[in-house]
This record gives C-alpha cells, structure tokens and sequence, in this order.
C-alpha cells in the first residue's frame, strides 16, 4: 500500500510539473511577431530552467533601463564611445542555431529602448546548408535580420566561421565572404562588425575563427594551430585576410573593454548569468559586454 501511495505521489508531482512546464506566458498583448506575411512567431514563452528564461532577461533589461547609470551602447559604438559618470554597457548576441530566440530577444529590447547586436552565423542551419563544397543559402533569412534591424533598431553582425568552411567544408573563405557581405548590404542589412565563433570543430582541429583575421598576429599557444590546421594527414594553411578589405570597422575580439561577462563561461561550474554581477557596483567610466547566446535563454 505505502508503495502505491509513494507512486500516486510522484505521478502527481511529474504531472504537474509537465503542466507548468507547457505552459506558455505572454509577457505583454504582442503573441505573435510577424516575419512576412507568411512568417510569424509565437511570443509566448514556456519556463524551463528558473534563471535562463525570457523574464529574467526582460527584468535585467528594465533595471538596465531604468536607471541612471548606465549607458547602452552598440558594438559598433563601443571604441568611441567614453563616458565620466556612466557605466558603459554593450550587449552582443552570439545568434548560434535559434533565430526565433534572437527576435525575442530583440523585441524585448525595443520596448525597454535598448540596443544591442546580434552576430548572425551564416553556418548555422537557420542560414542555409552548408557541407563539404557546398554552400546554399536560405534566402528567408533576410527576413528575418530585417525585423532585427529595421523593426526593433538592433544591429547586425557577421559571426564569423570562416576558418570552419576552409578547413572543414573545403570552401574558399575569402570569396564566400565578400559574397555573403555583398548579398546582405545589397539587401540593405548594414553590416560594421565581426565576431568569431567557436565552432565545435575548433576543438577538434585546435584552431580559432579569429586567425582569419591577419589582425590577429598570434595565436592562442601550442595547443591552438595558427598558421596550418593538420587534418587527413594534410596540413591546411588558413585563408587569412583583413577585415578593412571587406569593409568592416571592426572585430568584436579585439574591442578594448574592462569587463567581458559572458553565459559561455562557466564559473564554479554554473553557467554565468547577469544575477552573478551587481553591476551597479562597476566604476563609472568602465566598459562593460555582456555576451549572450540567445538559445539558452528560450
């Protein structure tokens, strides 16, 4: 008997956890975000984990917001941007695999009047497909920075995976680029900036995204191969160029800050989030990025 009323119980408890785990929030009257006519997304949000969810951010924003001491800024705008009194802040996102997570993200930072940017990676599955000598773009994928850009006044980035395409999918890096920045600026998405991802192949071939870069003049130590990549018995050399030859101002590796907070880092064992930092207690005059994988957050 105590053995059925020990499995009731837990039957009761799983029950209702699913329950309030499918159960979907809508922050304000907005429950859909429209891409095109055909495109829409849901703005309903369904809490899985009790920090890493879109209140919690949409709180963080509001005391970002609403106070004085701070100044949000792009990372296009970071470098010249000095402050006496505030404490500079610039949000990036790292757009990994979830778009839909990034167009939250950016709505949520409209109605508080933030601006961040979002680096959107042109290997991920979102983008296209992309495999070995072979590259197709899907072409929604405009529509989708454009609500970023034009509609919530964020900025866009090129998450850079280059090294990824030469080493991995044998593709030539330097033309790939100037063909997806020329197809993203003749569709009227401006694109400043850079910033590296870190593959998941980067640990298996010990190379970073960066050293396409020749900005980038060392690598990251012996374990990390910044001039050739071995691979199949080969040694690769990495495509290397500038990123002034591409019109680009700047890489967002090589922004000069003096905190970098990030949710791939992991101190303690915990994924880091914003609730670790008392922010308030930064100098004002410091600069501060807050990087953010949007995907961990839905």
């Amino acid at each position: 008997m105590l053995k059925y009323y020990l499995l009731l119980l837990f039957i009761i408890f799983f029950s209702d956890c699913k329950k309030e785990e499918d159960k979907i929030i809508y922050l304000d009257d907005v429950k859909s975000i429209k891409i095109t006519d055909n495109i829409s997304i849901d703005n309903g949000i369904k809490i899985h984990d009790p920090v890493f969810n879109y209140i919690t951010y949409d709180k963080f924003l509001n005391h970002l917001s609403s106070s004085d001491r701070f100044l949000i800024v792009q990372q296009k705008d970071l470098e010249k941007t000095t402050s006496k009194d505030k404490i500079i802040i610039s949000i990036r996102h790292d757009v990994d695999d979830n778009i839909n997570s990034a167009v939250r993200f950016a709505y949520l930072e409209k109605k508080h009047g933030i601006k961040s940017t979002y680096f959107i990676l042109h290997s991920a599955k979102y983008y296209g497909d992309t495999g070995v000598n072979y590259f197709k773009r899907d072409e929604n994928i405009i529509y989708f920075m454009k609500k970023i850009q034009d509609s919530f006044g964020q900025e866009i980035g090129f998450h850079n995976d280059l090294v990824t395409l030469q080493v991995v999918y044998n593709l030539d890096s330097k033309k790939f680029l100037k063909n997806e920045l020329e197809w993203l600026r003749s569709n009227d998405i401006s694109i400043l900036g850079s910033a590296y991802h870190g593959s998941e192949y980067c640990d298996i071939y010990h190379y970073v995204n960066a050293y396409f870069w020749t900005e980038y003049t060392t690598g990251g130590g012996a374990f990390y191969n910044f001039e050739n990549v071995p691979k199949d018995g080969q040694l690769i050399h990495i495509e290397k160029d500038s990123y002034l030859n591409y019109n680009l101002e700047y890489e967002s590796g090589l922004l000069k800050t003096d905190y970098f907070f990030a949710d791939c880092f992991w101190p303690d064992g915990k994924r880091w989030n914003m609730g670790m930092v008392n922010f308030d207690t930064i100098q004002p005059g410091k600069k501060v990025v807050i990087l953010l994988h949007p995907q961990h957050w839905d």
